[in-house]
């Protein structure tokens, strides 16, 4: 089965809590402390790899959750660290963010990765909170939460060449010939179901990568068949192989066939439609040569030229090969003379948005309540662990440094009041 599209949750680490300790010596009840601090927690990468060729593995399994770092241990030691994880995709893989839709990355490339959640910073030991005023603190911070995500993934396959046509024209039969990828062949009037991509040796060191598009039959633009879920693959060609069947077996006109699905590749996508192409009349071998002249004489008054060929006898396949390998490097050059701009480009997909919140804070109120916003004193109340000793003198020291008691007294705060930090309540005390 062939699957394009699927949505994943991802959950970096978290990071491993601080440690309270303290030195212990003959004829000591506590030394200085040497509480450590806690590991990193891992990040979580998608990486485009070569030998994955659909997102069905999703269907499965769509939640994955990095390790959290240890917590920090005696004697000044740092927690272990958590690996990273990584997450294998096809290459041709897009990520979406899945709350806003925003493109993230375009996993283009083999080897390409993408770190899509980082990973919490631990939190620190009491000896890092050692000085003249705390010289033996009973404080420590928890590690923090690791980041979560909603993600969107579609799969555009990378191929030189795409092979389109109506079904049964012999699309399967020639990506067969042309390569060693060996899909299922019948003789029937539906589709099959997964595009076929295979690598087309030329010569005995070049080569490309052609893909069967099925699903194409008239209406496909609008969803018909499977054709709006195939069609979008065609974008990353550089060229295609329009087959039409010109034995007239089915009691189709060839030339019509081609005229119909041009105009469905169009309307799906007007971009689509300067794609260059190679006209393919298959079935040759079903009729007699000067059948095959008349159908090519009927192309050539509509200025097409159209190559005859047998996917079944391998007649003509050499030379629709040749020029479709000419047609590819044609296309390949020019890309290649556009390389600086697109490495531009290139790097701005590399960028990592993070909300990295305003500046200093702000305080607002609800009722009686004071808010107070802001990443630095949000932080703060997340990673302090309220549970220990000297919690609350830190933190009440941290707000007067930052000047957000002053700022909440200027607004109509009083001892007493409660005040609102990071979606936890405390009282304020003057």
């Amino acid at each position: 089965m062939f699957i394009d599209e699927a949505t994943i949750t991802v959950n970096a680490g978290d990071g491993g809590d601080g440690k309270i300790s303290f030195k212990r010596g003959y004829g000591q009840r506590h030394g200085g402390p040497d509480g450590g601090n806690g590991g990193r927690g891992g990040d979580i990468y998608l990486q485009a790899d070569r030998s994955v060729n659909t997102l069905m593995k999703f269907e499965n399994k769509n939640t994955f959750v990095a390790d959290s770092g240890q917590g920090g241990g005696s004697q000044n030691r740092t927690g272990k660290s958590a690996k990273d994880t990584y997450i294998d995709v096809p290459v041709g893989t897009i990520v979406y963010d899945g709350s806003t839709e925003e493109q993230l990355i375009d996993l283009n490339e083999e080897g390409k990765s993408y770190r899509v959640v980082e990973g919490g910073s631990g939190g620190r030991g009491n000896a890092a909170f050692a000085s003249p005023s705390y010289p033996a603190p009973q404080l420590r911070e928890v590690g923090e939460k690791g980041d979560e995500r909603y993600l969107g993934l579609e799969l555009k396959m990378l191929a030189d060449v795409g092979i389109v046509g109506f079904p049964n024209v012999g699309k399967s039969s020639l990506i067969a010939r042309i390569s060693a990828q060996k899909p299922k062949i019948g003789n029937y009037h539906f589709t099959t179901m997964d595009p076929h991509p295979g690598v087309v040796e030329v010569g005995n060191w070049d080569s490309f990568v052609a893909v069967d598009i099925p699903g194409l039959i008239e209406g496909a633009h609008q969803g018909r068949g499977l054709g709006d879920k195939f069609l979008k693959h065609l974008g990353r060609t550089k060229t295609l192989v329009h087959m039409v069947d010109i034995s007239g077996i089915e009691g189709r006109d060839p030339l019509e066939d081609w005229r119909t699905l041009r105009r469905e590749i169009r309307k799906y996508d007007s971009s689509l439609g300067q794609i260059t192409e190679i006209i393919a009349g298959n079935k040759m071998d079903l009729i007699d040569d000067e059948e095959v002249s008349k159908q090519v004489s009927r192309f050539s008054e509509e200025g097409l030229k159209m190559h005859p060929v047998s996917a079944a006898t391998g007649e003509g396949i050499d030379e629709l090969v040749n020029k479709t390998y000419e047609q590819v490097q044609k296309v390949r050059e020019t890309s290649d003379r556009g390389v600086g701009e697109e490495e531009s480009d290139d790097k701005d997909s590399y960028r990592v948005y993070r909300f990295e919140g305003e500046k200093g804070f702000r305080v607002l109120q609800e009722g009686d309540v004071f808010i107070v916003e802001g990443k630095e004193v949000e932080k703060l109340v997340e990673k302090l662990d309220f549970s220990t000793v000297d919690a609350p003198d830190y933190f009440h020291r941290k707000l007067e440094d930052k000047g957000v008691i002053k700022k909440l007294k200027s607004n109509g705060a009083t001892d007493g009041s409660i005040i609102k930090i990071g979606g936890q309540e405390f009282e304020l005390v003057t």
